[in-house]
């Protein structure tokens, strides 16, 4: 019976992260995509109209290589910041950008940059 609590929490606590969306994906603004070998714990994106941070629950990679996360930006929201963090909190990588209507692709690079382009829905 406890692992089966323990794997509820889980799960529950991962579907707590209000702005990063995996199974929502076809309907977000930005998708942050993790190309890197290096776990991404928490992801925050910065607008004029919202600032949202995501996080993993404690000891656990938010983004491993090869996963995605979208977010869905407040209407009229243009400028924006997004800051990757490694496991203790460490700035992995920063990305500035303004948001046009069409969705973007945030995607952390082997090499530790940021590369942004946009993407069909």
């Amino acid at each position: 019976m406890r692992p089966l609590i323990a794997m509820l929490s889980a799960v529950l606590a991962l579907s707590a992260l209000s702005g990063c969306s995996s199974p929502g994906l076809e309907d977000a603004d930005l998708v942050v995509y993790n190309d890197s070998p290096q776990v991404i714990y928490t992801v925050t994106l910065s607008t004029e109209l919202q600032s949202e941070s995501v996080s993993a629950p404690r000891d656990v990679g938010l983004l491993e290589r090869g996963e995605r996360c979208g977010f869905q930006l407040e209407d009229g929201s243009r400028a924006f910041t997004l800051e990757l963090m490694g496991e203790h909190g460490d700035l992995m990588a920063r990305c500035r950008g303004s948001y046009e209507g069409k969705r973007l692709l945030l995607t952390l690079e082997e090499s530790g940059g940021v590369s942004v382009r946009e993407e069909n829905k």
